[in-house]
This record gives C-alpha cells, sequence and structure tokens, in this order.
C-alpha cells in the first residue's frame, strides 16, 4: 500500500501547491504500481490561504487523480486522524472509504466561518457540544456518513485491511453512491437560479425540470449558478440530470460536455454541514470521473465567479479550461486576505498573482488552457 500522513503542526495540515503534488504524485504511482490500496492519514484545515490560486489548483488536480486511481480499480481509504475542514474534507469524501477517529471534527465551513457569517444563533463556535453535533465524529457516525475507528493502531491496521478488501467496479461505486445520498435529501427542494445566458447557450434547451443540464446540436451545457450557492439538493439534482442524460448517451460521446462555472461558491449554513455538502461535492467530481473515462470530452468554461470548493469539484474538474475576461477566482475571500495578510486587500485582490481575483492570475499557475471571448466558443466545437 501506499500512504500519506498529514501533519497538523505544520500550518494546520494545510494543502499548499507542492503539498498538492506530492498527493498527486502518490496517486500516480499507485496506478502505475496496481498498488493494493491508497491510506491517506488527513488532518487539515484545507487549502493554505496564503498560496491560494496555486493550492486550489493543486487541490483540484489531486482530487482528479484520487478519483482516477478509484476508476483504475485501486482503493483509496482515507482516515481522518485530526479535524478535517475545506477542500480536505471534499478530497477525504472523494475516497472509497472514510473513517474518523472519536475525537476529530469533519467538514467544508468550520465553525468559525459559519458564525461569522450567520451570526451565533446559526452556530456558537465556541460550544464544543454545538460544534461536535455539526461537526464530530460521533454524529457524523450516527448520521451514517462516517465509519469510527478507536484511537488505536490496532484497530487502524484492521479497519484498513477489512476496506481495502472490498472492490467493486467505480461505476457501480458512482450509482450507489447516487442512490444513497438521495435519500439524505428527500425533503431538500433544489433551487434553479435564473441566468444570463451566454451565447453558447443560443440554440440550446433544457433537458431536465430544473434546468439545470441544456442540450445544444454541438454539445451538453451545465447552467451557471449566478449570484447563488451551490448545496447538496443542487450538487444532486445535477448529478442526477447528467447520469440520466449524459451517461446514458450510448454512444453519443462526441459532443463536450461543458461545465459553465459561475456560482457565489458552496452553500454555507448549519443545514449543508449537517447534510456534509462535502460528499455531495466528492460525489460531482465522481461523476464528472465516470463521464470522461467512458470518453466524454469535459471543458470547463470559467465565466464568472469561480469560488472555493465549488469550483474544484466542478470545472476544475475538466481536461481542458477556457476562460472569459470577466471571471474571477475566488480562493480567498477579502476579509480572509485582510485577516491572513494584515495588508490592503483591495490591490492584493487585483494584483497580487497568488491571491488576485482577476482570472488572469489564475491563468498565470497554469489553471486555463486559453483566455478566449464568447465569439470563440464556435471555432472550439462548443
Amino acid at each position: 500500500m501506499l500512504v500519506a500522513a498529514q501533519d497538523a503542526a505544520f500550518l494546520g495540515g494545510s494543502v499548499g501547491a507542492k503539498h498538492a503534488q506530492a498527493l498527486q504524485a502518490l496517486f500516480d504511482a499507485a496506478r502505475a504500481e496496481s498498488t493494493s490500496a491508497v491510506v491517506l492519514l488527513l488532518a487539515s484545515g484545507g487549502v493554505r490561504l496564503h498560496e491560494a490560486n496555486a493550492a486550489e489548483l493543486g487541490l483540484a488536480r489531486a482530487l482528479t487523480a484520487l478519483l482516477d486511481t478509484r476508476a483504475a480499480g485501486v482503493p483509496v481509504l482515507a482516515v481522518a486522524v485530526g479535524h478535517v475542514f475545506g477542500g480536505a474534507s471534499v478530497l477525504a469524501c472523494a475516497a472509497n472509504r472514510l473513517a474518523v477517529l472519536p475525537q476529530v471534527r469533519i467538514g467544508l465551513s468550520g465553525p468559525r466561518v459559519l458564525e461569522s457569517v450567520h451570526g451565533k444563533w446559526e452556530l456558537d463556535a465556541d460550544d464544543a457540544r454545538d460544534v461536535d453535533l455539526v461537526f464530530g465524529a460521533l454524529s457524523r457516525t450516527r448520521a451514517g456518513y462516517t465509519e469510527l475507528v478507536t484511537d488505536a493502531p490496532e484497530a487502524l491496521r484492521a479497519w484498513v485491511v477489512r476496506a481495502s478488501g472490498r472492490r467493486e467496479p467505480f461505476e457501480a461505486q458512482v450509482y450507489a453512491a447516487h442512490t444513497w445520498l438521495a435519500t439524505r435529501i428527500a425533503a431538500d427542494t433544489a433551487q434553479t437560479p435564473a441566468f444570463e445566458a451566454l451565447p453558447c447557450f443560443d440554440g440550446a434547451a433544457p433537458v431536465d425540470p430544473g434546468g439545470r443540464l441544456w442540450r445544444h446540436p454541438r454539445c451538453w451545457l451545465t447552467a451557471p449558478s449566478s449570484g447563488a450557492t451551490v448545496g447538496p439538493a443542487e450538487a444532486h439534482a445535477l448529478d442526477s440530470a447528467l447520469l440520466l442524460h449524459v451517461a446514458g448517451a450510448g454512444g453519443a460521446t462526441s459532443a463536450p460536455l461543458v461545465l459553465v462555472e459561475d456560482s457565489a461558491g458552496h452553500a454555507v449554513s448549519r443545514a449543508a454541514e449537517m447534510r456534509f455538502v462535502s460528499q455531495y461535492l466528492a460525489h460531482h467530481a465522481a461523476v464528472l470521473t465516470l463521464l470522461r473515462h467512458r470518453g466524454r470530452r469535459l471543458v470547463g468554461l470559467l465565466a464568472g465567479t469561480c469560488h472555493s470548493a465549488a469550483f474544484f469539484s466542478h470545472a476544475l474538474q475538466a481536461g481542458e479550461r477556457y476562460a472569459l475576461a470577466q471571471a474571477e477566482v475566488v480562493a480567498m475571500e477579502p476579509t480572509a486576505i485582510v485577516r491572513v495578510t494584515g495588508l490592503d486587500a483591495a490591490a492584493l485582490i487585483e494584483n497580487d498573482p497568488m491571491l488576485g481575483h482577476p482570472v488572469r492570475h489564475f491563468a498565470a499557475q497554469g489553471g486555463v488552457t486559453a483566455m478566449i471571448d464568447e465569439a470563440s466558443l464556435a471555432s472550439l466545437g462548443i
């Protein structure tokens, strides 16, 4: 087996560019060597904030490599040995199996983030019992989201041996996960925000009742969530449409799937965390991996706001990505920039290659295949 362990004592175990490259190399080696399993011992606060753009791109590539490893038949097992938040929680949920030690907490938006956005009436970050009710290992396990493992070497080894012995085709895993995730949000309604259609939507029509997936004579298009966040119900509704219409399109794999990126990011709320939104974003990336391994061309179109985990589990999973000049990549919010750097956020947002929001900075990190204008979409065959 190949094993990676994060050190929470070093910058909170946060994932920087080199850290992400090491994880990607681990998964690449696992596929090349056909190892019996990959084991991730995770303890991380998520993307390393001061490496914002480069770190987010690196984590997205690591997520792609993880799912490619699963698709190649190599099990990926994750154990939260410390607190796991942010994009690292999506990586954890993308594994075949996810175990947690009794003392850990895991989620996408941490307690302080929820409190800062909604106030203490949403979640009191100083109330350990309230925090554990949402993020704690016992709560996650009771809800059926994780597997609880005793904090002892023998117990961990036994869990790894048992978990690595269970193998089933990647496609079966994806469809089983989709059915299971549906039961958790049966009473939820997916919000479908109105959006200003780009020229590539001319001649296209929605194929699902929510209008999240559109069919053009030359391609499939996902609808942007302009100004709105992506929660469990929204992610699952899109995946249902993709599995029904695109995955079931038979030999029509020549029509690319265009992942139009424009949203306010993942949903930041107690309700989203109680449903473990990280698992829905990880599942969305797995659905896209399934389509890619079936021969579907995935094209990311960065058209507006490209925000955090909703971005790296969606358009950043495409093999090629094109950006319009007005696009922005928000790997780090202005308030976080001020808190981390102590400097003027406005100047950094506009000009800093790591923290800057204009898409030209993300392109300079290698995150964009090409900058284009709307009229150029037709020349790309989409």
